[in-house]
């Protein structure tokens, strides 16, 4: 099997500066995260094996994804390349619990790893709406899933991704705002977190016991 060399650094989100930011613009927000400690950082993973999974657990239950996405390393022997996945018939996919549209998610995003590798690894002087842009481009990927891979794997620090449920129903119960407002009332709300909503969507999700993995 082929592997993968993870060729991104990563660094950790500034706690300390987005907790002194939230008391100075925010009360509500600093209050909120003087409640919790600073989250773990995640396992890190390179973009085909993040986007992967994400694509593996579309749609789906945490448990349910997460035992889906076993059942794929179980049979590919781990992270698989993206060529061991181009090589690999959708019907022994499905086998594995991975939808026949995932399947062609999967070979997409493998494709285009293949095809331009450093637009997917080598990212450090892309920014987020650039990255955004391009991964975007990939049948599967969504804004969603790509967000979830700036902030969890890249630790990207301005990160608001609005169209996350959780951040809504959070932002709805300790900020007032009316329930299924308007996309653009949470993002205006949000501005004020700035250059620091990466931690403040942290901050939200904790609030709720609800944050991804």
């Amino acid at each position: 099997m082929e592997t993968q060399e993870l060729s991104v650094s990563r660094p950790d989100l500034d706690w300390v500066g987005a907790r002194r930011h939230f008391e100075k613009v925010d009360p509500v927000m600093h209050g909120l995260a003087a409640r919790f400690p600073d989250p773990p950082s995640s396992p890190m993973r390179p973009a085909f094996e993040s986007l992967a999974r994400a694509i593996v657990g579309q749609q789906l239950s945490v448990k349910a994804a997460a035992t889906i996405w076993q059942r794929f390393l179980d049979h590919h022997g781990g992270i698989p390349s993206p060529r061991a996945v181009l090589e690999t018939e959708a019907e022994r996919h499905r086998s594995l619990g991975v939808s026949g549209q995932k399947h062609g998610y999967l070979n997409s995003l493998a494709d285009r790893c293949l095809a331009t590798p450093s637009v997917f690894e080598d990212v450090e002087t892309m920014t987020d709406e650039e990255i955004i842009g391009v991964w975007t481009e990939v049948r599967g990927l969504g804004r969603w899933t790509v967000q979830m891979h700036l902030m969890f794997q890249l630790a990207r620090p301005d990160v608001f991704p609005v169209d996350d449920l959780g951040i809504r129903r959070a932002m709805e119960l300790h900020f007032g705002i009316p329930r299924d407002s308007r996309r653009p009332v949470y993002e205006k709300r949000a501005l004020v977190w700035g250059p620091f909503r990466t931690a403040a969507c942290r901050v939200l999700w904790m609030s709720l016991d609800n944050q991804p993995k």
